[in-house]
């Protein structure tokens, strides 16, 4: 199949989808969640797949929202957007295949929540990681969900409040990452586990990522009910003038 923001490749039972925007940083638009959502319900049916890796192309795996693209001046937009990210995200985390993570370059806002949404993360050690969305009059709603869970309230108040830059070794520290590898082996030694998972046995996979991931829907409902009032605040529109007229935003709070 072809897209047009991401690639996918599929080879010995192993499939991998690569963001490929790199004169955006592989930001994510609107057609990247569809452009996911659409590559893995073909992964879901193919049979033959028993492992999928997700990375990017160029020196960033996304380094956030494609800010130009969001314009929520009617509330059906903030609606169909979020609804949009929710699939994607949850059929990372539904899907019955294990999902790791190559993280090559930049993972700021959605680069890190998409992590937090596969089962297993190997970062190259030039990666840096954090949620800027706080910058832009946004919630790193995705982040917040499994964050909190995973990496604790602490750390992710931390990251979501300040828009905080991790390097690769610190994302490890406070288990946002598996692994550290030097950059030029990433996708060696993701290739390595991906070998390994995929001699796994499939129910029982399946099985794990359904138990720890049985709150997905569940959270992903409440939040379609309360974003979009945030799309709807000024704040948000502030930041996408700001961003496209290049000048810091200028939070009212409205």
């Amino acid at each position: 199949m072809e897209f047009e923001t991401i690639l996918l490749e599929k080879k010995d039972q192993i499939a991998t989808i690569t963001f490929n925007r790199p004169d955006k940083l592989n930001a994510a638009s609107p057609t990247v969640f569809r452009d996911l959502d659409a590559a893995l319900t073909d992964i879901e049916k193919d049979d033959e797949i028993r492992v999928v890796i997700l990375t990017g192309q160029g020196k960033a795996f996304s380094a956030g929202a494609d800010v130009e693209r969001f314009e929520f001046d009617k509330a059906i937009n903030g609606i169909e957007f979020i609804e949009n990210v929710a699939r994607a995200f949850m059929h990372f985390e539904y899907l019955p295949k294990p999902v790791i993570a190559a993280v090559n370059g930049y993972a700021f806002g959605f680069g890190t929540g998409i992590t937090l949404a596969c089962d297993v993360v190997i970062a190259s050690d030039q990666a840096k990681f954090g949620t800027k969305e706080v910058n832009w009059g946004q919630v790193p709603i995705e982040t917040l969900l499994r964050g909190a869970e995973l990496l604790g309230k602490r750390v992710i108040s931390y990251m979501a409040l300040t828009g905080t830059t991790f390097s690769a070794e610190e994302a490890k520290e406070v288990g946002l990452v598996n692994r550290v590898v030097p950059h030029d082996q990433l996708m060696e030694e993701t290739m390595k586990l991906a070998e390994r998972m995929k001699k796994g046995a499939p129910i029982a996979q399946k099985i794990i990522k359904r138990v720890l991931n049985r709150k997905c829907r569940e959270d992903w409902d409440w939040t379609m009910s309360m974003m979009p009032t945030v799309f709807a605040t000024e704040d948000v529109a502030e930041a996408r003038a700001a961003f496209l007229a290049k000048r810091d935003p200028q939070f009212k709070g409205r």
